[in-house]
């Protein structure tokens, strides 16, 4: 039996952003508080505010995004865990990144073809693109198709 291939947020860089953020954003309400500009007190609470969204990723670092084992594959979704047997899936695949916005994913398909289920790779996370189709191709294996 295999360990299993995990996807993890990257933790250090969601805080390192998160802090720069803050500290951006203090700097400018420290600059809004002395000039009476209301513009920046928007900017000061969009930082702020993006600064707590990162740090909701730090919460729950050690919960994986993915988990990829002998059985099947798991993986977070808006509405909780979703788990698929490697004989319940129609495809699986990593794609590569799509432009400058959208990092490259894997993506989970079920066997009808209906559900399309994904999960990043790359710099937010703690797998490249070449490591998750390698750990998932020697893991599905050619028995499950």
């Amino acid at each position: 039996m295999n360990e299993p291939f995990e996807i993890h947020r990257r933790v250090g860089l969601y805080a390192l952003v998160a802090l720069l953020c803050l500290a951006v954003a203090g700097g400018l309400g420290w600059f809004a508080y002395d000039r009476p500009a209301p513009l920046l007190w928007v900017g000061t609470g969009v930082l702020a505010l993006l600064a707590i969204a990162l740090l909701r990723g730090t919460v729950d670092a050690k919960t994986p995004l993915f988990v990829a084992d002998d059985h099947g594959v798991r993986l977070q979704t808006d509405d909780g865990w979703t788990g698929l047997l490697w004989d319940e899936m129609g495809e699986i695949r990593v794609e590569p990144r799509a432009g400058v916005r959208h990092d490259a994913r894997v993506k989970v398909i079920s066997l009808d073809g209906r559900k399309v289920y994904s999960t990043p790779v790359g710099l937010a996370t703690t797998v490249d693109m070449d490591q998750a189709v390698a750990e998932l191709a020697r893991r599905r294996g050619p028995a499950a198709y």
